[in-house]
């Protein structure tokens, strides 16, 4: 190709229509003006809620996201624009683009630090606080299965085969908290794969 045929097709290129994307500004803009958040609003996001109880685990229902027709522009008052800029500042993680009410923008910092790495169709579909209970239930149960593997060996049963924790029955409770903890997890797997 040379030279003239080159610069042609950049050209070419750079005239392409690209989809209109709104900006991280613009989103959380929207969300400031839709709730008519408050700076009061900052405070809540430095103590975070617990959401990482058990018993929310048990009794959590998929919260799907309710979907919000963000502005194409931001066109704000100055306490909004401040508030925004503070909002963005204080919670400056990559879930925040798929935050869609106050709740999820206080629960984002928590679920990225807990997992960083979720997948962008998660974030779309599922309100965080399912995305969060579902990373904790994983969690908590990597952590009753090691526990229910040292508790076996150290009851020397004797058998390799049991210390490995392949062999002798669970506590009930904890067998049916194990249940639990995996039904919650494969409604929310399950229903993202759908």
């Amino acid at each position: 190709m040379d030279l003239l045929q080159k610069i042609k097709s950049e050209r070419a290129q750079s005239k392409k229509k690209r989809p209109f994307k709104r900006t991280l500004f613009d989103k959380v803009n929207g969300l400031v003006r839709t709730y008519s958040l408050e700076v009061s609003f900052l405070a809540s996001l430095e103590v975070p809620e617990d959401y990482l109880s058990e018993a929310k685990v048990e009794f959590a229902q998929l919260r799907k996201k309710r979907p919000i027709e963000f502005p194409l522009f931001s066109l704000s008052a100055e306490e909004e624009y401040r508030l925004t800029t503070a909002i963005m500042s204080k919670v400056n993680n990559p879930y925040l683009e798929f935050a869609q009410s106050p709740d999820e923008i206080a629960i984002s910092k928590t679920l990225f630090d807990l997992n960083p790495s979720l997948a962008e169709d998660k974030l779309e579909r599922y309100h965080f606080e399912t995305l969060l209970l579902c990373e904790c239930a994983k969690k908590e149960m990597e952590d009753l299965l090691k526990q229910t593997k040292d508790h076996r060996r150290k009851e020397g049963t004797g058998s390799a085969k049991e210390s490995l924790g392949d062999g002798g029955p669970l506590p009930n409770s904890l067998e049916k908290r194990i249940e639990q903890l995996q039904s919650f997890v494969a409604r929310v797997e399950d229903s993202q794969a759908q």
